[in-house]
């Protein structure tokens, strides 16, 4: 008899702003695959996520911290540099840095991050490649689950899916674990972690001279176990509302329609996350029976109603027919 996989404590950190309509399908889902702890980071926040955040916080579901940004700051390195002495890092086995648009999808077995790092049990990262979904056909997203309405993605050898974000094991060689992409490691000080990708295959040094990337070459890349599924711009609609809004990391100058025809991937369809649709449900039901969370969750949701209506006119439905996909 096979003995049973031990789940690991696994932190997942990120920062976010004006995301709150969301935040809470995206922890849901994550604690039914195996998150054990989420740190949370706002920055400048318009539409109520901060509240939200609170009061999962107040229920003991995730941790949040509210930074305020400074002249000459960066949202996401101060986030960043923050986390990795924070103790839901510093406590975990294992620590994984998405942003509330990406979703990681287990391939093997149950679908657990415990069924991923056996596949690689000896990993001090796992890099985990995207794979780019786009709007399925959908003007607009409605209030349900985006994971349940978005559909179509891009082939698995589209050019950019090869960008990765890491899991990796604490107490790896890393100087920071929480670095973006994968973790930041100098081998000349030692440093030199074993890599593997999402098949489940150690990536050889010789082929990135231990410099840090946020790709994986393309001889390694695979997606055999594992993918990050990333809504970039999941409609026309909500990636204007993406660029009103702002991001977290103050990169908004990328939000063109360029960047929206390169990850508008629609051309296979891909609909294997969707067996946790039914747990991520469950979660969320249990936790808006809280009735302070429910009415911050909703109005979340009327916030950014009132985004979509004050961005309409950023980009038009014709300048998003006329481009052509990278």
């Amino acid at each position: 008899m096979t003995a049973p996989v031990q789940k690991p404590r696994v932190t997942e950190v990120a920062f976010t702003k004006n995301e709150g309509r969301f935040l809470l399908e995206w922890i849901a889902y994550h604690r039914v695959i195996g998150v054990s702890d989420f740190l949370i980071y706002t920055n400048d926040c318009e539409d109520e996520s901060e509240s939200l955040l609170a009061r999962l916080q107040e229920m003991g579901i995730a941790t949040h911290i509210a930074h305020s940004i400074g002249p000459g700051e960066q949202p996401q390195n101060k986030a960043l540099n923050h986390a990795v002495e924070h103790p839901l890092v510093t406590n975990a086995d294992y620590v994984l840095q998405i942003d509330p648009d990406e979703f990681l999808c287990i391939k093997k077995d149950s679908g657990a991050i415990a069924d991923l790092i056996a596949c690689a049990p000896q990993a001090d990262a796992i890099c985990i490649q995207m794979r780019f979904f786009g709007d399925s056909g959908l003007s607009c997203l409605s209030d349900g689950l985006v994971i349940e309405q978005l559909k179509q993605a891009s082939h698995e050898d589209f050019g950019i899916n090869g960008i990765v974000k890491s899991l990796a094991r604490n107490g790896g060689p890393f100087l920071k674990i929480t670095a973006n992409h994968m973790p930041g490691f100098e081998p000349e000080k030692g440093q030199r972690p074993r890599l593997f990708n999402a098949g489940g295959v150690e990536i050889p040094p010789e082929t990135y001279n231990y410099v840090r990337s946020n790709r994986v070459s393309d001889a390694f890349r695979s997606m055999r176990y594992a993918q990050l599924n990333h809504y970039a711009v999941r409609t026309l609609a909500d990636y204007r509302a993406k660029k009103y809004r702002g991001t977290a990391a103050n990169n908004d100058k990328k939000l063109q329609m360029s960047y929206f025809h390169a990850r508008n991937r629609n051309e296979v369809s891909d609909t294997l996350i969707q067996r946790h649709v039914p747990a991520t449900r469950a979660i969320m039901e249990d936790w808006l029976r809280d009735p302070e969370l429910a009415r911050r969750n909703r109005r979340c949701f009327e916030l950014y109603g009132e985004i979509l209506r004050k961005s309409e006119t950023i980009f038009t439905p014709e300048s998003a027919r006329s481009g052509n996909p990278a």
